[in-house]
């Protein structure tokens, strides 16, 4: 399966970990109550609510429970995360974004008069999490471990935090920052081995880390048996969320392997990991079809398409647009985009670009449809029109990453079969030097 699409698709599993760490905010970060046993109608016993609530997508609800705790307690920064974490799970984001920083405000106000408070400082580093400050949450967590170096949670969130950070930076930065993070999850897991969560996140550390390991499975291997001891550990009960995270990162696992067993012309054996990770995808479906089961559709539907099963890919891919919530339409162009590069390979360049123009309609600043489209105009001859759509993705591309580079190529592609050759041949250098291999 393409790479580019194993690597989004980790990274936004990623992201979805960072937002749903609300289960680790109980009693531990709760600062209100000091009573063995919360009474009803407490600030606490509210919060507890919301929180079990939200675990269990009672969305609504849930935000009832959290509006109580407020009133009783209207400056805990706790009770206002979970607010926010709320809002994100209901696509309120403007609104999550005003109630993350008015709780860092508070957050970093407690932290100020209390500058030795351990857990005042693993708030705040949740808090900077959530507004996209990684440096900052780093340095928080960090924080936190310095004035407890046995504080399992905090070794934990911060080796969460540098994953986030290893994924936006080039790639020799990065390795080392994956690095780090393996550190500081190791550290959790030493003094809690039984910390399913941190199992998680060191499984999708190594996956990371495999991109740099060559024609290595090991790293393949260990992330596997680090998913395995996470899926022991996490119960359906205590967060279906992050037990279907850990299968979708076995599935990614065994896409990855497939892959490099591919490169190695082992088809057979790629074969077989191709249909271990489609059983995984299946599990996280099941277990979670509304937030991590969106992104397993994607993966599935993918993996069909390397399998040659391309009608079956387009069934996934159908599944997929149809259960995308109302809230999160952008998604729908994103599935709708790889959904044409199917019809690509099937020879449906036609069917592809309506996909395709459907997609744009939803998100014209989407860079893989337009890449699409400059495929499937290429195919049928209209290259002119393929320039100025590969022109769009190049444009759009995130800087790092191969689709830029494959958009350049693409349109390379189109002006040498135009007969524009000099302009070809500083497209094709464009893509190889942004790393693209044909």
């Amino acid at each position: 399966m393409n790479e580019k699409r194993v690597n989004d698709l980790r990274a936004n599993a990623k992201k979805m970990r960072a937002w749903m760490r609300i289960p680790l905010i109980l009693a531990v970060l709760f600062v209100l109550c000091l009573a063995a046993v919360a009474q009803e109608n407490t600030a606490d016993s509210w919060y507890q609510e919301g929180l079990k609530l939200m675990g269990n997508d009672n969305y609504r609800d849930a935000l009832v429970a959290f509006d109580k705790a407020i009133e009783i307690d209207p400056e805990n920064a706790s009770i206002w995360m979970g607010k926010g974490d709320v809002l994100v799970r209901m696509g309120d984001y403007n609104e999550s974004l005003k109630i993350f920083e008015n709780a860092l405000e508070m957050a970093e106000k407690t932290t100020q008069d209390n500058p030795h408070d351990a857990r005042g400082w693993l708030v705040e580093g949740e808090l900077f999490i959530r507004i996209f400050k990684n440096d900052e949450a780093i340095n928080a967590y960090s924080r936190a471990t310095e004035l407890n170096p046995k504080y399992a949670e905090a070794w934990y969130l911060k080796g969460a935090a540098l994953n986030l950070k290893a994924g936006e930076l080039p790639e020799q930065e990065s390795a080392k920052t994956y690095e780090e993070a393996f550190t500081a999850l190791n550290k959790a897991i030493e003094l809690d081995p039984g910390y399913g969560k941190a199992w998680n996140d060191i499984g999708y550390t190594l996956l990371s880390l495999a991109r740099f390991n060559g024609k290595n499975f090991s790293r393949y291997n260990e992330s596997l048996e680090a998913f395995d001891r996470a899926i022991e550990l996490i119960s359906a009960e205590d967060s279906r969320q992050f037990l279907a995270l850990a299968w979708e990162g076995k599935a990614l696992a065994f896409v990855g392997m497939s892959n490099m067993l591919n490169d190695m012309d082992r088809k057979d054996e790629a074969r077989e990991r191709y249909e271990e990770a489609i059983k995984a995808c299946d599990r996280v479906i099941e277990l979670d079809p509304d937030f991590t089961g969106q992104e397993a559709r994607l993966l599935k539907a993918g993996i069909l398409s390397e399998l040659g099963r391309h009608n079956e890919s387009l069934m996934a891919y159908d599944e997929a647009i149809s259960s995308v919530p109302a809230d999160l339409v952008l998604l729908t162009a994103t599935f709708m985009a790889d959904k044409s590069s199917v019809l690509i390979k099937m020879g449906e360049y036609e069917e592809a670009l309506t996909t395709i123009n459907a997609a744009l309609k939803i998100d014209p600043t989407n860079p893989i449809a337009w890449k699409n489209k400059g495929e499937a105009l290429n195919y049928t001859g209209r290259y002119e029109e393929a320039v100025s759509a590969y022109d769009k993705a190049v444009e759009l591309s995130p800087e790092l990453g191969l689709l830029k580079a494959s958009s350049w190529q693409g349109k390379g592609d189109a002006l040498k079969a135009s007969g524009r050759q000099v302009e070809a041949a500083a497209a094709f250098a464009k893509a190889k030097e942004l790393g693209y291999k044909a």
